[in-house]
C-alpha cells in the first residue's frame, strides 16, 4: 500500500514532528521543528515512527474519534474526505417494493362506447326477401329487435330473393355484394328450399307418406347436400369462430290456409307431410353443422298443426303477411336466446352508457 505520508509538505511531515512522549505529555521544550532530540536519542525514532504510524491507522479507522473528526475536516498530515449524500446511500423505495411485493396499478376506466355495428345477413326465397308482402320483413324486424336486446346496433343486409332454390343461393354465394355482406356478418338467416319440390304431386296419394316416398327421396337428398353447401360457403367467407347461422323451416312448403283448403283433403294432407318432412331435413342440418335450427312450422299452424294461418298469410295463401313476418322473427329471437346466441352479442347498461342507434 503506497505511503500516506508522500507528497506532503516537508513541514508536515510526520518524521520531523515530536515524539509521541512529547505528544502524550505535552512536555515543555519540544519543538517539531527540533530534530537534535532524535540524534541524541536514536531509539526514540523508531518509536515515534511507529507510533504516528498507529495513531493514522487509528485515525482513518475512525477508532479515535478525535482524529477522524479531524482527518474528515481535511487537518495537517491527512487526506480529506466528505460524507456521501444520504440519499446516495439510502435510496429511497416504495413500501410495495421492499415488500417484495408488486401493486398493480389501478386501472383506468373512460366512458364505454358500445362496438360495432353487428351485421346480419338475410338468404333464401321470397319469404325471408319478403317482396310480396310490402312490409317490414322477419329479417329486418330481428336486426331491429337484436338492437334493443344487445344494446348493439346492427345492420341488415337482406340478399334473399323470390323464387330462388337451395341451388340459387349456393350460386350466389360466389357473387361479390354476398361475399361483401357476409364476410362481416355475426348472423345469417338462411330460409330456402320450398322451391326445390315439384309441387304438382303434393296430392298424389302414391306419394303418401311423404317419408321415405321415392316421389321426394332424391329433392330432399339435394336439399339436405344444398343447405350444407350453403352453410359451408358462408364459412368459406366469414371464418369467424363466433358467427352464427339459423336455419329456418317452413309453416308450409306451399299454399295454406283458406287457400289451400280449396284444394282438397288430400292437397292439405299430402303439403303437411312434404312440409314436416322437409322441416326435419332443415333440423338435421342445423344439428350437424352447429347451426340454429328454427321452428317456422308452429308460429304459425301450432304444435299440433291444426291452427288456422290464414290471417297471417297473404291472399296468396302462399306469403306470410306483416303479422306473420312478425311470428317468424319471434321464433327466430326465442331460438338465438334459447342456444344462447344473444350473450356474446350483449353489451351491459350502465350509467353514462352512450344510447344504441336501432338497426340500419
Amino acid at each position: 500500500m503506497p505511503d500516506r505520508r508522500e507528497g506532503m509538505p516537508r513541514r508536515d511531515r510526520p518524521d520531523a514532528a515530536a515524539g509521541p512522549s512529547s505528544r502524550r505529555s505535552g512536555r515543555p521544550g519540544a519543538h517539531r521543528g527540533d530534530r537534535s532530540t532524535f540524534r541524541a536519542r536514536p531509539h526514540h525514532v523508531l518509536v515515534t515512527l511507529l507510533g504516528v504510524v498507529v495513531l493514522v491507522a487509528l485515525a482513518v479507522s475512525g477508532v479515535v474519534p478525535g482524529l477522524r473528526t479531524l482527518s474528515s475536516a481535511g487537518g495537517p498530515g491527512l487526506p480529506t474526505t466528505s460524507a456521501a449524500p444520504s440519499s446516495a446511500t439510502t435510496p429511497t423505495t416504495s413500501t410495495s417494493r421492499s415488500s417484495g411485493t408488486t401493486t398493480p396499478a389501478a386501472p383506468t376506466t373512460s366512458p364505454a362506447v358500445p362496438p360495432g355495428p353487428l351485421t346480419v345477413v338475410g338468404l333464401g326465397d321470397s319469404v325471408p326477401s319478403a317482396e310480396t308482402c310490402g312490409c317490414v320483413g322477419y329479417v329486418e324486424q330481428v336486426g331491429t329487435q337484436l338492437a334493443d336486446l344487445t344494446h348493439r346496433s346492427w345492420v341488415v343486409h337482406n340478399d334473399a330473393t323470390g323464387g330462388w332454390t337451395t341451388a340459387d343461393v349456393a350460386d350466389d354465394l360466389g357473387s361479390a355484394s354476398t361475399q361483401a355482406h357476409l364476410s362481416s356478418a355475426d348472423l345469417v338467416l338462411v330460409e330456402v328450399g320450398a322451391n326445390d319440390f315439384n309441387l304438382d304431386r303434393v296430392d298424389d296419394q302414391g306419394c303418401f307418406p311423404a317419408a321415405g316416398s321415392s316421389c321426394w327421396a332424391s329433392t330432399i337428398t339435394g336439399l339436405h347436400d344444398g343447405l350444407v353447401r350453403i352453410i359451408q360457403g358462408i364459412h368459406s367467407i366469414d371464418h369467424r369462430p363466433d358467427l352464427r347461422i339459423a336455419l329456418l323451416g317452413y309453416w308450409n312448403v306451399t299454399v295454406d290456409g283458406q287457400v289451400g283448403r280449396r284444394l282438397g283433403e288430400a292437397f292439405v294432407l299430402g303439403s303437411d307431410e312434404l312440409t314436416r318432412l322437409v322441416n326435419t331435413t332443415v333440423d338435421q342440418v342445423a344439428t350437424a353443422t352447429g347451426s340454429v335450427y328454427v321452428d317456422a312450422y308452429t308460429p304459425l299452424k301450432g304444435v299440433s298443426g291444426t291452427r288456422d294461418p290464414t290471417a297471417d298469410l297473404l291472399d296468396d295463401g302462399d306469403h306470410p303477411n306483416a303479422t306473420g313476418h312478425v311470428l317468424l322473427a319471434n321464433a327466430v329471437l326465442d331460438e338465438l336466446r334459447t342456444s344462447g346466441s344473444l350473450g356474446p352479442w350483449t353489451l351491459p347498461v350502465g350509467p353514462g352508457r352512450p344510447p344504441t342507434p336501432s338497426a340500419g
